[in-house]
């Protein structure tokens, strides 16, 4: 072959790609010499390339775990390998790097010849590997379905005689005016006015990823810094990389620095607020009473739906201004490489919402789905992916190829019909022997995907709890139009004897702490044993452990551990979870169940502390014990400054800056007030 086919072939394809603004994939899918031999000829090329490659192929490959480093960059040539695994997640990053009238370059063995072994990301329990590549196959064969968005490409092509290209539709570019987009314009002059106004609250700028909300908030930064102190606030610089690039002289803080400092402004910017974990986004938002903030909707991450999820639905509406940003500024509009990525990896949740009949619990019925990825199951594992989507706050590509992968995971649906309507993803995990079980004790291992056996044996101290084969139920998911009909107890229910049938130890799951998820693993009769020190990667906020018995000896471990949270639950509300907010407080002390035994000389004290003048850090330890109590009892809301301060002790001068008004006095005053009042009701 001559050594310049290839050139020729791709300098044709970006030209005729030019033409129509549109963006193309090419799935170079081969023996690996193969393909790193073309990948070798277009690096001659005049066009520049960015690739992004687990393996040591030029001194300028990106590694798959720095991808997310390159996003802001363009090229009109962007390589990925996939000879080193294949991590969807990456796709999707490094298809954000691909301009208009640009080309997805991926190097891929030909999925019958695919190695597992040495694919990184087909490692799931331990060294458990998948047993077929059930993702490759399905991303390659849609693919090769699609000859409009994809060209596949193999030893055997004829690059002489491909000089014909599909006939692609001209696409528009997002016309830019004075530096903006018509919907950034829009955008600056809607927040100008709602700032002159004087009003508090928050604006939210959501929109998909290569919309401009960036320059948007940078935009709106460089205009109001001559007549007012803006902050800017991200998860990290690079974060808003964009925005500081186009005002340099912007004022940035990171938010665990505001939150100490307490700096005044008239107006914070929070570009990509949902990578901010929750409990420190709303700390912000009571520090800060008039907020800019930008989010991600979809998208790789995941992030950008559990914002929505999670944090605005739970805003007063009137103290929120949505606005959005619709047309692509770093493609054109209807690019088809985009649409095709959202349909195949079902990254935009709203498109898969139905509207199903109403119906009751018993209607449905539940079947477990042997082989989740074989390809007569794709129409079912599209829906069951799309339901979690829609319904958990972090669901990512790279867990549609765990669906169709991991051999350790059970997944049972809920079925109207043909329609699924609810599942449960279970995990098998534990049964570990006991040397690995003592190591893990000592944390010196932390064996892959066995999350509850690590943690409990680990963190909360059950030294051989890891030896236990236990099922975890990994997520849970109910359809909006299905839910509290008691579809997710009978899943539960459905897992559980599957635990039974299998000759399991347990049932368990943990997740991030809500109140109403807490209740309703409550209401299904779980156990509340373990709050995990740190708060969680993907959710922000602390992690719960809950545990059901299926063997015996697992009601002892369980009451152990609820001992132990009795005992030191006091001691951890004013350590690591200092920073929860009230209600996660008062949820949490309710599915503990926490009680403790109060002293005459306690409540003397207590009263003392309400009814005179007794200083409250003389009163802190009997007054914690005691309002900890009555919180678990009542039924009612409580008052955040009751559990900010008498529960979770946190700094006076924080709890001033967030109150506005009051200081140290004022609130020690209210405080008094509201034991008094608990009092009463005693």
């Amino acid at each position: 072959m001559p050594a310049n086919d290839i050139n020729r072939w791709m300098t044709s394809l970006l030209d005729h790609l030019q033409l129509s603004r549109q963006r193309q994939l090419v799935a170079l899918q081969g023996p690996e010499s193969w393909c790193d031999e073309q990948l070798q000829r277009l690096f001659a090329l005049d066009e520049p390339m960015q690739l992004v490659s687990d393996r040591k192929m030029s001194a300028t490959a990106v590694p798959f775990d720095k991808a997310d480093a390159c996003l802001g960059s363009e090229a009109r040539l962007v390589a990925m390998d996939l000879f080193s695994g294949f991590n969807p997640d990456v796709l999707c990053i490094v298809a954000g790097l691909v301009r208009a009238g640009g080309v997805l370059l991926l190097l891929s063995p030909p999925v019958k010849d695919w190695d597992l072994s040495s694919d990184r990301y087909a490692c799931w329990q331990g060294e458990t590997r998948s047993l077929q590549a059930r993702f490759a196959d399905y991303f390659f064969s849609l693919l090769q379905q699609d000859e409009d968005t994809g060209i596949l490409v193999t030893p055997e092509f004829d690059f002489a005689a491909s000089t014909s290209f599909p006939v692609l539709a001209a696409l528009r570019q997002t016309p830019i005016e004075h530096g903006k987009t018509a919907g950034q314009a829009d955008c600056l002059r809607r927040i100008e006015q709602w700032v002159a106004g004087g009003q508090s609250g928050i604006v939210l700028i959501s929109a998909e990823r290569g919309r401009g909300k960036s320059t948007c908030l940078g935009l709106l930064v460089e205009r109001l810094q001559p007549a007012c102190r803006v902050l800017v606030t991200a998860n990290s610089k690079q974060t808003c990389a964009q925005l500081l690039q186009l005002v340099p002289d912007a004022e940035f803080r990171a938010p665990d620095r505001l939150m100490q400092v307490g700096l005044g402004a008239d107006l914070l910017v929070i570009d990509e607020a949902a990578m901010i974990p929750l409990p420190m986004l709303r700390q912000l938002t009571r520090l800060y009473p008039r907020l800019v903030m930008a989010t991600t909707s979809g998208g790789y991450e995941g992030t950008g739906q559990g914002f929505m999820l999670r944090f605005v639905t739970a805003l007063d509406s009137h103290k929120l201004m949505q606005l959005s940003l619709e047309k692509p500024v770093r493609w054109c509009q209807d690019d088809q490489l985009e649409a095709w990525l959202n349909r195949i990896l079902m990254l935009k949740p709203g498109s898969f919402k139905q509207s199903f009949p109403v119906a009751d619990a018993s209607a449905c019925e539940l079947a477990l789905l042997e082989d989740p990825g074989n390809p007569a199951d794709w129409s079912t594992l599209r829906q069951v992916y799309g339901l979690l989507n829609m319904a958990h706050y972090r669901t990512r590509p790279s867990d549609l190829r765990m669906l169709m992968e991991n051999p350790d995971l059970v997944v049972l649906v809920a079925r109207q019909g043909d329609v699924v309507v609810g599942a449960v993803l279970l995990n098998i995990e534990g049964g570990l022997d006991a040397d690995l079980c003592r190591q893990v004790f000592l944390g010196r291992r932390r064996p892959r995907g066995h999350l509850l056996a690590q943690m409990l044996t680990a963190q909360a101290g059950l030294k051989d709890f890891a030896s236990y084969r236990g099922v975890r139920v990994q997520r849970i998911a109910v359809a909006e139009t299905h839910r509290r009909l008691g579809i997710g107890t009978r899943l539960l229910d459905e897992s559980l004897q599957y635990g039974r049938q299998n000759s399991m130890d347990y049932l368990g799951a943990s997740f991030a702490l809500d109140p109403e998820t807490t209740g309703f693993w409550q209401q299904a009769g779980f156990s509340l044993v373990h709050v995990s020190y740190a708060r969680g990667k993907s959710s922000g906020d602390q992690s719960i452990v809950v545990l059901r018995s299926i063997a015996p000896q697992i009601d002892a471990e369980i009451e152990l551990l609820q001992q132990r949270i009795e005992r030191q639950l006091p001691t951890w509300m004013t350590q690591f979870l200092q920073s929860l907010d009230a209600d996660q407080v008062v949820s949490l002390l309710r599915f503990s169940g926490f009680q403790t035994s109060i002293s005459a000389l306690e409540q003397l004290e207590v009263e003392a502390f309400a009814r005179g003048n007794k200083g409250f850090e003389l009163c802190f330890a009997s007054l914690q014990k005691w309002v900890m109590q009555q919180l678990t009892r009542s039924t009612g809301k409580s008052d955040n400054l009751l559990v900010e301060k008498a529960i979770q002790n946190r700094n006076w001068d924080l709890l001033e800056r967030e109150s506005g008004a009051e200081g140290r006095k004022a609130l020690q005053q209210r405080l008094r007030g509201l034991v008094d009042a608990l009092l009463k009701d005693c």
